[in-house]
């Protein structure tokens, strides 16, 4: 028998991640609730079950009564419909599919470590956003068959948090393309389910949900105003100035590179550097930004105990401008000074995945910021600093110092 795969059916945001799939070693689908994620999920397992037979592969998700509903429902169904060869086996989980010798485990994200041994041609994760990150971890371990005709881990899920699947599209180390669907270019879908939906949820819910867009859902979410549509762009700034806020880490020295006029600021760039010292950082910016200005911590104008120079007076002697009052604003005051430029449309995004990371994850934790995940916070730090004192929403009475 020949199984065909009818491209011309597919929704295009499917089709795109089919293409994703054949070009790269790690897919990612995110779509909203009824976008066809599972659909395609099982097509692509089934496909690679055949030109990897009679290697295994594993379709995982989080656990063995999601399955049940989603994975295991599909896969028979699409099987029926094809009139193909199969037999399922519920104790081990595992489809074996005759016509080709084909083999699809399921498995389950609740255990982990129930991943782990198994040498596989290929793996699906199916709602990664509701997993933990051992899952993927074990996974990328066991795609490793030396036999394999195409190696490959594809994901589909909603954006239900931000979690380890929502910080890989951030990463540059992996061979990887996503693809993000909404339920509304689901053709197939009847229209009151669609309604019942939008009806239901928040704007908010209905991004993630519907639109598959990254959104923190937590209570308290800091940049509240940042929106990826309508802030991620590139800017022609030709005649704007160039400026750079800094935070000063030991761990994560960051600094956020910006165009700037009066009235807007388009970012243009990020610099983080590790286990470095502001002289590190200053000669970083300096390699493409000499001579600029910069928007440092208030604190970097302190010597340490253990140098002879504040984090300030190397700035200055790198040939920097630094604009910095005596002490840092208030987090909420700098807090403000962001989201009112997010609400006025007046900042833009380029360059600058760190930032965009904290803009999205960053929330509040007893009336500050959230610092337990040691990634966080930094550069969206550097950029609050800068726009403070560019364009705070409350005006500073000029005040004259003698220093």
């Amino acid at each position: 028998m020949k199984f065909i795969i009818q491209r011309k059916k597919m929704i295009p945001h499917q089709l795109r991640f089919w293409e994703n799939c054949d070009q790269h070693q790690i897919s990612l689908l995110i779509g909203g609730y009824g976008s066809g994620k599972t659909w395609i999920g099982a097509m692509r397992s089934i496909y690679l079950s055949f030109i990897n037979a009679p290697l295994p592969g594993m379709y995982v998700s989080p656990t063995h009564g999601m399955a049940q509903k989603t994975i295991i429902l599909t896969l028979k169904e699409m099987m029926n419909r094809a009139e193909m060869d199969y037999t399922f086996n519920q104790n081990k989980g595992e489809f074996h599919i005759h016509n080709w010798n084909g083999m699809i485990y399921i498995g389950s994200g609740d255990h982990p470590s129930s991943l782990r041994g198994m040498n596989l041609a290929w793996a699906g994760i199916d709602e990664p956003f509701i997993q933990s990150k051992e899952v993927f971890d074990q996974i990328m371990a066991r795609v490793r068959h030396p036999e394999a005709e195409k190696r490959e881990v594809f994901l589909t899920g909603t954006p239900e948090s931000l979690n380890f699947g929502y910080q890989l599209t951030r990463r540059d180390d992996l061979d990887m393309g996503v693809v993000v669907g909404s339920t509304l270019d689901n053709p197939y879908l009847p229209r009151e389910y669609i309604q019942s939906l939008l009806t239901a949820y928040s704007p908010e819910q209905i991004d993630a949900y519907l639109h598959g867009k990254f959104v923190n859902l937590t209570q308290g979410r800091v940049y509240y105003s940042f929106d990826r549509e309508k802030h991620m762009m590139k800017r022609e700034t030709d005649g704007w100035e160039i400026g750079a806020g800094i935070d000063f880490n030991v761990d994560q020295l960051s600094a956020c590179i910006f165009a700037h006029t009066k009235k807007e600021i388009a970012v243009i760039g990020e610099i983080r550097l590790k286990n470095a010292g502001t002289w590190d950082l200053a000669e970083a910016i300096k390699k493409k930004y000499p001579g600029i200005r910069v928007y440092p911590d208030a604190t970097g104008s302190a010597r340490k105990t253990s140098a002879s120079l504040s984090d300030h007076d190397i700035l200055r002697q790198s040939g920097f401008q630094v604009m910095t009052r005596r002490a840092n604003p208030r987090v909420r005051d700098r807090v403000n000074s962001v989201n009112r430029m997010l609400r006025k449309e007046l900042i833009t995004f380029a360059n600058c995945p760190t930032l965009i990371m904290d803009m999205e994850m960053n929330v509040w934790r007893n009336n500050d910021l959230d610092k337990r995940d040691p990634e966080q916070t930094h550069m969206s730090d550097a950029l609050g600093y800068a726009c403070h004192f560019l364009m705070p929403v409350i005006k500073h009475k000029a005040t004259k110092h003698i220093w």
